[in-house]
């Protein structure tokens, strides 16, 4: 994404009424962007497409996980997310076990027991 004042700039020529109303939109659009809160269960991203979902890898070593997103489609992508308020939180390594489905993606890690946050998109 251009950064916001290149972004302010691009509307330097354009009538101050236009302008005014185009600077607030820009500034208010590319500022407030969230993905959301991190919960219990999937919720749906505040801005973006996507959810962010709570793992929890497996009690077993290397064994595979099914979570639900909730995207009721195929995630695109996957990204890990850590906690910052959660003091010793760790981001495993993690291996796709197996291809994604409009319900679960599969996750393994030889990191057992390990709960963070993953935005499925």
């Amino acid at each position: 994404m251009a950064a916001l004042g290149h972004l302010e700039s691009l509307l330097a020529g354009w009538p101050s009424e236009l302008k005014r109303s185009m600077l607030a939109f820009v500034r208010g659009a590319f500022t407030t962007l969230h993905f959301g809160t991190p919960g219990t269960a999937a919720v749906a991203a505040t801005n973006f497409g996507g959810h962010l979902v709570p793992v929890t890898t497996s009690g077993t070593p290397d064994q595979e996980v099914a979570v639900a997103h909730g995207l009721g489609r195929v995630p695109r992508w996957l990204m890990p997310a850590l906690d910052p308020n959660v003091a010793g939180g760790v981001l495993p390594v993690l291996t796709v076990t197996r291809a994604a489905d409009a319900t679960f993606f599969y996750l393994s890690s030889d990191v057992t027991d390990v709960t963070f946050h993953v935005y499925a998109e």
